[in-house]
């Protein structure tokens, strides 16, 4: 009879030992899975963050031929300064709603900070309207792309004034008409009212540096050669840029000058509010400072994504350049033109043989 009362205690603390010890190795798992599963999400996150900057620095790099080189000038000439570092808000609904208010026919802006391919896509592509009653037929124009001239060894986007001298020799002993910007668009959408050069060819240049006042301008003026400068009204007046009397001279030495953004900006990096205030504040600056139109970008570094081609459209610009290395034609989009990358270091040679042999 001692042993029978002692029995069941010892079972039921068993009973009540082994569900505790169930209880605490499911609890255990369920832990170790949310710890897991909160990792991979961080994890997933880190490298979201990762691939975007490896991709938006791998589309610089190695996306175009000459264009890895192009923008490292940016850093080598003086570089443009950065803005100030800005927690950018992701362009979505509410940014897209403010940019396309009361157009109904565009789409939502796209909530994409990635640098568009050179690719033109169906979603991208602005199809050009021949004139009426003309044939449709290709226009294709060289248009060179220089930034700064001054001497700096090694450095291939900086052309030495004797270089740049010799390049607008040969222009003019071979035949070659350079453009103004309405002349260059007039035969890019097939305007033959007035009679086409038999070699046209636009002169860009890019980023507003001041040797292009001191140095490309006369050269330039000597050939009786118009260009297109490329420049951001916010970089204005600092050292090594143009200042705005420098510019209005240019101006009115046959240089068109169209914007290149606020302060050179990596323009994917924005949010859609951001890339606007940057494409339009340097237009209306310049149109007020100058009195001409200014619809005619250049995109900072060659950068864009869709964010910035359905700006650009609907803020009615005509045409954007890129660094795309190639002829203008009219069969590309007029947001994504392309031009030819004009090599400091290369001799004469190599810089005609960029250019096209007509007759």
């Amino acid at each position: 009879m001692v042993g029978v009362p002692m029995s069941f205690p010892r079972k039921g603390i068993l009973g009540y030992s082994l569900f505790i010890g169930v209880y605490t190795i499911v609890l255990l798992l369920l832990t170790s899975c949310l710890s897991a599963a909160n990792n991979r999400s961080e994890r997933t996150v880190a490298l979201s963050a990762a691939s975007y900057t490896y991709e938006g620095q791998a589309l610089v790099q190695t996306e175009k031929e000459a264009p890895s080189d192009i923008q490292a000038h940016e850093a080598d000439k003086p570089p443009p300064p950065e803005p100030e570092p800005v927690v950018a808000n992701e362009p979505g609904a509410d940014s897209d709603a403010a940019v396309n208010a009361g157009d109904p026919l565009l789409l939502p802006l796209a909530v994409d900070t990635k640098s568009a391919t050179p690719t033109v896509t169906s979603e991208t592509y602005v199809p050009l309207v021949p004139p009426a009653g003309k044939p449709s037929s290709k226009v294709s124009i060289p248009v060179l792309n220089y930034h700064s001239v001054a001497i700096d060894p090694g450095n291939i986007v900086v052309i030495p004034p004797d270089k740049l001298e010799a390049q607008m020799a040969y222009l003019h002993d071979h035949g070659y008409t350079p453009l103004t910007l309405e002349a260059f668009i007039r035969l890019l959408e097939g305007d033959r009212s007035e009679k086409s050069p038999e070699k046209p060819v636009l002169l860009t240049f890019d980023d507003g540096y001041l040797d292009n006042y001191e140095e490309a301008m006369p050269i330039l003026a000597k050939y009786g050669f118009p260009a297109t400068l490329f420049v951001s009204p916010g970089m204005t007046e600092q050292d090594g840029y143009l200042n705005w009397e420098q510019i209005k001279k240019m101006q009115a030495g046959g240089w068109d000058i169209q914007p290149h953004g606020m302060s050179h900006p990596h323009l994917p990096k924005l949010s859609a509010d951001e890339q606007a205030y940057e494409i339009v504040e340097a237009r209306k600056q310049i149109e007020e400072r100058l009195g001409t139109k200014a619809d005619i970008f250049c995109y900072p570094y060659g950068e864009y994504n869709k964010t910035t081609l359905k700006l650009l459209q609907h803020h009615g610009f005509r045409y954007a350049f890129t660094i795309d290395q190639g002829f203008a034609t009219n069969e590309q989009s007029p947001y994504l033109l392309k031009r030819i990358f004009v090599n400091g270091e290369e001799n004469l040679n190599a810089f005609a043989a960029k250019l096209p042999k007509l007759k």
